[in-house]
């Protein structure tokens, strides 16, 4: 899922936040994460070459500001899930402990 329920209500996306709101559906770690949003975004920006696609620009903006409440909510709990070990990654961590 890439925006939380709340947000997909109508057009443009919300920006109520409801309270309590702890934005947990987007904190997702790993090598990916919110660089491939902003490469994707980047990729459509520039394709507009000297147009603006408001469209494109909308949803810069947006991100902008989903970026600046995940950073203004940091101070809520999160759980960050551990990674699971596998494979090859098994026997090295087995033979380290």
């Amino acid at each position: 899922m890439m925006q939380p329920s709340w947000r997909n209500d109508g057009e443009p996306l919300g920006r109520e936040v409801p309270r309590g709101e702890s934005w947990q559906t987007l904190r997702k770690g790993g090598t990916s994460g919110i660089y491939v949003v902003v490469i994707g975004l980047s990729w459509w920006v520039k394709a507009q070459h000297d147009e603006r696609d408001v469209d494109a620009w909308t949803l810069v903006d947006d991100l902008s500001w989903v970026i600046q409440e995940l950073k203004r909510n940091t101070g809520s709990p999160v759980s960050v899930p551990q990674k699971r070990v596998r494979g090859a990654d098994a026997d090295v961590s087995a033979r380290k402990g």
